[in-house]
């Protein structure tokens, strides 16, 4: 049984870091905008003024757009077919910001993480072939 993690190593809930796979800034408006698409017009992902209403200090993304962001981006990494690609979301993405894929090497199976401006860690996944 491990009580405590030793000096310099991650917490066990904290996923390892990975290189840089891309990058990209969310404007303020990417709620609305991905409204348009999605039909999801929930008010925390309008604007600064409708989130606050709800106790968040920003507009944030949609996690679903930020998980469409990254197997998009990742489209190199992933098998060309037959593969799950799942995400669990940790951290809101507030508007606007600028965010940081990191991913495993390309293959069937690897690992992703997108994280925030002051190593704010928004989102962990992975995907596998089916």
């Amino acid at each position: 049984m491990k009580l405590e993690s030793q000096a310099g190593e991650p917490a066990e809930d904290e996923p390892q870091a990975l290189p840089e796979a891309t990058r990209w800034y969310a404007d303020s408006d990417i709620g609305r905008r991905y409204a348009k698409v999605c039909g999801d017009y929930n008010p925390i992902h309008l604007s600064a003024a409708s989130a606050r209403l709800f106790g968040f200090p920003t507009a944030i993304a949609h996690g679903m757009w930020s998980k469409a962001m990254a197997l998009a981006a990742l489209r190199g990494h992933l098998p060309h077919s037959g593969f799950a690609f799942e995400v669990d979301f940790r951290k809101p993405v507030r508007l606007p910001s600028e965010v940081v894929l990191g991913a495993s090497e390309a293959g069937t199976t690897g690992e992703l993480r997108l994280d925030g401006h002051g190593g704010v860690l928004h989102m962990v996944g992975r995907w596998d072939r089916l």
